[in-house]
């Protein structure tokens, strides 16, 4: 039944001699039924996301759209993918609303209104797909199978998003399918899933048009999966292996539950604070090597450091960038932190990150350094960094990082320097300062390669960090800005791909779900619920990475670009010498 409705709607589309009398443009009918054929794709493409995950969408989901576009204009490719392309994105990336209602302080309607905006931007990918599609067509006689992965693959990597997503992300729970980002990265899996169905586009039209030979393109549509999972099967066996041989670790994430409201609020931080140092304890009970707390979990009224070059401790807010210690506490943590200030616990005790435990710890803070050249309305002279921060047991830094790839607007406003009536405009949004490079830590005869928040989920950071010899990725994120909506699962989707592209074992630790562990091969092992209070703990590998990808990065991207200007070049030859 399900067919023959799909026919139906089709069936307008295909098998009607051309008119060249006839005026360009479409009726009103026709114009209905095919923006209600994308919008269906335009709908299968989120569904094939979380949190409705039903990846096998992605194999078809472009196959409605690019029909509604067959016969039409360049014009019309460009509006009927972007009416398919912002369906997908607004219902996507719906929370961005709930987000700004929330944190932004907005009323219902601008926050729609913004979030729609943000849908229509990031659909633009469907929009330039199909317009190319359509330039390739007029270009070339090659069928659906290629001039759709070339299109889209090409839009895909052109445009720039602001949270960064691939269609083969809809993949990241189909174990074997992901395997060749080893390869390519997520852009020869797009490529791939593109194609296919590109495949099935080819054989409906050879169906509607009654051409001989359709079944040639439907084989190839079934082989291009079995091959992948073929391939995906065969390295999992040999990932498993490698894994199994190496040395382990024994890592243990703390997730304290703790909102943005709570985080933010002055009379919460002494307990938040406690909550992580009471859950740090059961980890070392239970045999961590390393514990792992979240973004920007370390918040206290001040902290107990030795600078470099210092030979007496001090008392700092923010922890200044050059700290050399940051000392420790052997007093256990009580209960409630009510309890400390009843009964005058000395500072020290009460801000120590590591107190009641000596187990080595990772932790997200703000720090602090001098620069007279910032120019920042908020905080001249003084630059404030996004900082992951790694002590021994005895609370020596062993190693800091700095984020590299601030959010706009949440970490920085763009030209606010230049126009400091934008940080009144817009009170909430950060003023801090990015760091320089990428870096690994060392930790033992390991190394600890780091990502900050939304860094896990691009693809080029992955091989920059690659390029140090990282043994393990950790990243320390804080999702509770999006609530109790589809984002934390979305941010984990898009990150599992890291994984893969550099055969390490991928950690991410966040202040509220989904904290989770993924092993080289992509496979999350383990992960937190949406809410409460909890810990993890997982042996990993400390593997050696090093793959193609890592080596040659987004080439099936490049090449798709080499083939467009191919077939221009082609083109302006052709023409010349007609």
């Amino acid at each position: 039944m399900q067919g023959g409705l799909f026919f139906v709607l089709l069936g307008p589309m295909f098998g009607r001699k051309k008119d060249r009398n006839r005026k360009p443009g479409l009726g009103w009918r026709s114009w209905c039924l095919r923006l209600l054929l994308s919008g269906l794709g335009g709908i299968c493409v989120f569904l094939a996301f979380p949190t409705f995950d039903m990846a096998g969408l992605a194999w078809i989901a472009l196959v409605p759209t690019v029909l509604a576009a067959k016969g039409t204009s360049a014009r019309q490719h460009f509006l009927i993918g972007l009416w398919a392309g912002t369906i997908t994105n607004v219902g996507g990336f719906y929370w961005i609303g709930s987000m700004l209602m929330d944190f932004g302080h907005m009323s219902f309607p601008p926050a729609a209104f913004f979030t729609l905006l943000m849908g229509i931007y990031q659909g633009l990918v469907f929009a330039l797909a199909l317009w190319l599609l359509h330039w390739l067509r007029k270009r070339s006689s090659l069928g659906y199978w290629l001039h759709v992965p070339l299109a889209y693959v090409a839009a895909e990597f052109l445009l720039p998003f602001i949270f960064p997503w691939y269609y083969a992300n809809s993949q990241y729970w189909v174990t074997p399918m992901i395997q060749v980002c080893e390869l390519g990265g997520v852009s020869l899996l797009s490529f791939l899933l593109v194609m296919t169905n590109g495949f099935l586009i080819d054989t409906l039209v050879c169906l509607f048009e009654k051409q001989s030979g359709w079944w040639k393109p439907l084989l190839w549509a079934l082989a291009v999966p079995l091959m992948l999972s073929g391939y995906g099967l065969l390295r999992l066996s040999m990932v498993d292996k490698q894994a199994q041989a190496a040395p382990h670790l024994k890592i243990g994430l703390v997730e304290a539950d703790v909102g943005i409201w709570e985080k933010e609020d002055p009379r919460k931080t002494d307990d938040n604070l406690v909550r992580h140092q009471r859950m740090s304890i059961e980890l070392e009970k239970s045999g961590a090597d390393l514990i792992v707390w979240p973004e920007t979990s370390y918040q206290a009224p001040y902290t107990f450091v030795l600078r470099k070059g210092d030979e007496q401790v001090g008392r700092y807010r923010p922890i200044p960038r050059d700290a050399a210690e940051i000392v420790p506490s052997a007093t256990q943590p009580p209960e409630h932190a009510s309890w400390d200030r009843a009964a005058g616990t000395d500072g020290l005790d009460r801000t120590a990150p590591q107190r009641g435990f000596s187990t080595p710890l990772l932790f997200g803070a703000l720090t602090a350094r001098r620069n007279p050249d910032n120019d920042s309305p908020r905080h001249p002279g003084i630059d404030l960094l996004n900082t992951a921060i790694l002590l021994d047991g005895k609370g020596n830094v062993l190693g800091a990082y700095d984020k590299v790839h601030l959010l706009i607007f949440g970490e920085y406003i763009p030209l606010g320097h230049v126009f400091p009536t934008f940080y009144k405009w817009l009170p909430e949004g950060g003023d801090l300062t990015a760091g320089k490079t990428v870096e690994v830590i060392p930790f033992d005869d390991f190394r600890i390669g780091i990502m900050i928040c939304y860094e896990d989920i691009l693809p080029a950071f992955t091989r920059d960090l690659g390029g140090k010899d990282p043994n393990i990725i950790i990243n320390i994120t804080n999702d509770a800005w999006f609530g109790k909506t589809a984002e934390p699962y979305l941010h984990m989707a898009l990150a599992v791909f890291r994984s893969v592209e550099s055969r390490l074992t991928l950690i991410r630790s966040t202040n509220t779900g989904v904290s989770c562990f993924v092993d080289p091969a992509g496979r999350i092992l383990s992960q937190t619920k949406p809410t409460g209070a909890e810990t993890l703990m997982e042996s990993v590998p400390m593997m050696k990475g090093g793959t193609l990808y890592e080596a040659l990065g987004d080439w099936p991207a490049y090449l798709c670009l080499a083939a467009l200007v191919f077939f221009w070049l082609r083109g302006r030859i052709k023409r010349k010498k007609r």
